[in-house]
């Protein structure tokens, strides 16, 4: 029987923090995008729960706490809670982050991207 090989959290912070990036409808490419991600981040195009990060890096309830508490703790996310649930957002620090180190998470992981998408293909906002 195979062993299942988990994977270091890092790279499902990585994975979280390219789908908050993708709720602020933004580019990592483009040249304003320090000037324009404050607001982007105040009125996000739509809401990340806890339920869809845990989705997005397709892992368990624990390893997502684990995610969240280390954004939380490098400043790269901010948590808020109302009668809907969890609201998970990106800040500038995280923006600046994944702008910074995004193409070296992606040659860094390559392997663990590949076999963690093998069934269902990446989708467009970690490509």
């Amino acid at each position: 029987m195979a062993e299942r090989q988990y994977k270091g959290y890092r790279v499902y912070a990585y994975i979280a923090l390219a789908r908050l990036f993708a709720a602020l409808d933004l580019s990592l490419e483009q040249p304003d995008l320090a000037a324009r991600a404050p607001a982007a981040i105040a009125q996000p195009r739509e809401r990340v729960s806890k339920e869809e990060l845990l989705h997005a890096i397709r892992s368990n309830s624990h390893m997502t706490e684990k995610v969240i508490e280390y954004l939380l703790a490098e400043g790269y996310v901010t948590v808020g809670r109302d009668e809907r649930g969890y609201d998970i957002r990106i800040t500038p620090a995280g923006v600046d982050h994944l702008r910074r180190y995004r193409q070296l998470y992606r040659e860094l992981y390559a392997r663990e991207l590949q076999v963690h998408y093998r069934y269902t293909g990446a989708p467009d906002w970690i490509r």
